[in-house]
């Protein structure tokens, strides 16, 4: 009989937080899984309201404050979403249909690839993104203090910029400028996780449409805008190509918009495919200085091994002068 109430409490116990939770558990799924459950019912709303509640009186308690700020900022995101240019769109469109494999790694601004920046004493780097990014940042983080560079280092596994109600970057990299202003470079790998619709109010746009194109080069342009806010520069990879080749197709839909975003901002993108894949095609081994063949990627065909890593902490490394 005990067992059977300690059942009914778990039981009981897991639907309330599941209620409770209800869009937070949607966000994930629709994320990790791309499985779209709409939960639009004003009960539901009721019960995650009391999470945000909650979420509030722990700011509160701990004295954040970087939420006020990032309200603002949110809702001119929101405005911004919300007037989608769709001429600008479809300028991107044309780009990414008629750009081919050979002249996909050159940039609009050739310039700012032999770029080099100075790094003054005590100035720090933020570096921000997906599970990609965490493998590159256990290099980069060792190679920037080996310059006397602090970094802060937010990567975080299955995130991006297509599911902001998952894990939203641009209020985790405002807030780091907010709790450090030594913070004057950012440093930015994601995209991976980001080839699938977008939700934009309580609509989905499939990946590669012209509103869908138009959301996303909106918040590559959210991040830039804040660095920029910040006077901080900007340095974004490259995604270099994986072994899915249906994934790798929509992977240089994405290197599109951020080179081209990248160039009109006048910030640095690092090019990577040149170094890190064989004639524009995945390669898990390339060739070193000595013209061996080295592994470069993990056995999964996306992430990097630790001599990976190391090649693209160098590809940022190569713009630094300390």
């Amino acid at each position: 009989m005990r067992i059977l109430k300690f059942f009914l409490v778990l039981l009981i116990t897991f639907v309330l937080v599941c209620f409770v939770m209800n869009k937070s558990i949607s966000s994930y799924l629709e994320q990790r899984y791309h499985i779209y459950i709409a939960l639009d019912n004003e009960i539901l709303d009721e019960a995650n309201s009391l999470k945000i509640k909650l979420e509030q009186i722990k700011t509160v308690l701990s004295n954040d404050s970087f939420t006020t700020n990032y309200e603002i900022l949110q809702e001119l995101a929101q405005k911004n979403e919300e007037n989608l240019s769709l001429a600008a769109a479809t300028e991107l469109i044309n780009d990414v249909n008629n750009t081919s494999d050979e002249n996909l790694s050159k940039t609009k601004l050739v310039n700012l690839e032999d770029m080099n920046i100075t790094v003054k004493d005590g100035e720090e780097f933020l570096i921000i993104g997906d599970s990609l990014m965490q493998g590159v940042a256990l290099s980069l983080v060792k190679d920037l203090q080996a310059l006397d560079i602090n970094s802060t280092n937010l990567s975080k596994q299955n995130t991006g910029l297509s599911y902001k109600s998952y894990f939203n970057w641009a209020k985790a990299t405002q807030a780091a400028f907010l709790s450090n202003d030594k913070i004057k470079y950012v440093v930015v790998l994601l995209g991976a996780n980001d080839p699938w619709a977008i939700k934009l109010n309580n609509k989905y746009h499939q990946f590669n449409t012209t509103q869908w194109l138009s959301i996303y080069t909106s918040r590559v342009n959210e991040i830039l805008q804040i660095a920029k806010n910040y006077g901080a520069r900007v340095f974004w990879y490259e995604i270099p190509p994986v072994k899915d080749k249906n994934l790798n197709t929509k992977l240089k839909v994405l290197n599109q918009i951020y080179k081209n975003e990248l160039a009109n901002n006048e910030e640095i993108f690092i090019q990577t495919q040149s170094v890190l894949s064989d004639n524009g095609e995945y390669s898990s081994y390339v060739k070193d200085e000595n013209n061996k063949s080295i592994k470069v990627r993990a056995d999964d065909g996306t992430h990097f091994n630790i001599k990976g890593a190391k090649i693209m902490s160098n590809l940022l490394l190569k713009h630094i002068n300390k």
